[in-house]
């Protein structure tokens, strides 16, 4: 908790002397012009506590016990619509989870919708992203499991995520990430599982 908070006051507090930072322009000036296959490749790597409670009762009983996720995406963004302000982007994900069950996950296919536009971004750069794919996790996880039975859970469920970043205005390609990573049935779509697993996580991201 004081490190988020620690890089969050960091954050909000150092483009105050960020005056002479250079603009996009100034860099471009400088950089040659890629093509799209290289434009637009990022890398996060975060990690948080996570909870098999279901989705509706987090808030009033989270229960995250001893179990959470450490994970490493790669990103890449396909197209941009809305003068730049809203693009999309291909990603893929390898998810160790350790505590109360040590299984491997792996979300191979996921479909991000990012905003790159707020009002206060010369200040604070910020994105807002979600996201849906698919995660298959090694084997069927123990607090699933124990939570839900057997027969209520599955190795192959959707995924839904959802990110917000914050920059410095002067390292714009470095940010702060705060996540939300889930695995859900969809209401009984995938193997007849409603919900699954939440985690909370926080971590670095950073685009080439």
């Amino acid at each position: 908790m004081w490190f988020i908070l620690c890089l969050l006051s960091f954050l909000i507090i150092q483009p105050v002397f960020a005056g002479n930072c250079p603009t996009k322009a100034d860099l471009q000036v400088c950089e040659p012009k890629k093509t799209w296959w290289f434009r637009g490749w990022a890398t996060t790597i975060f990690a948080g506590p996570l909870t098999s409670q279901t989705s509706s009762k987090i808030i009033q009983d989270a229960d995250f016990g001893d179990s959470g996720i450490a994970a490493i995406a790669v990103s890449k963004e396909l197209v941009r619509f809305l003068d730049n302000r809203l693009g999309f982007e291909y990603e893929g994900q390898a998810v160790q989870h350790f505590g109360d069950q040590d299984h491997f996950e792996l979300n191979p296919v996921i479909l991000v919708a990012r905003w790159w536009s707020f009002p206060w971004n010369k200040t604070m750069p910020t994105t807002m992203a979600i996201g849906d794919g698919v995660s298959i996790a090694t084997s069927r996880p123990k607090l699933e499991v124990k939570r839900r039975g057997r027969d209520k859970t599955s190795k192959t469920l959707n995924f839904v995520m959802a990110e917000v970043t914050f920059s410095h205005p002067c390292h714009s390609n470095w940010a702060f990430v705060l996540r939300y990573h889930h695995r859900s049935g969809v209401f009984g779509t995938y193997h007849g599982v409603d919900d699954a697993s939440t985690a909370f996580a926080a971590g670095v991201k950073y685009w080439f």
